[in-house]
């Protein structure tokens, strides 16, 4: 487990990269840990992030390809990226 000070130190780094809209992070239920969004878009998109995750590690899982360690969506808006701690 990562220590809260660190934790907040790469939530820092990653909000001030150009182009960051946002940084949520949840445990792998979906229970929103920290955010800097507005409390309905974070409730939707843990929820929404969660799901996928979950499906992820299911087709990596079922394919046999050993562990999901980063997932990237390319969007006509951008990236979302995804690092799930399993």
């Amino acid at each position: 487990m990562i220590s809260q000070e660190k934790l907040q130190g790469i939530l820092s780094k990653l909000k001030s990269q150009e182009g960051v809209r946002g940084v949520v992070v949840t445990t792998m239920d979906g229970l929103p840990l920290s955010s800097d969004l507005d409390a309905e878009t974070t409730e939707n998109v843990a929820a929404i992030i969660t799901s996928l995750v979950g499906k992820a590690l299911d087709a990596v899982r079922e394919l046999r390809e050993g562990s999901l360690s980063f997932l990237t969506l390319d969007t006509t808006n951008g990236q979302i990226n995804i690092a799930p701690e399993v």
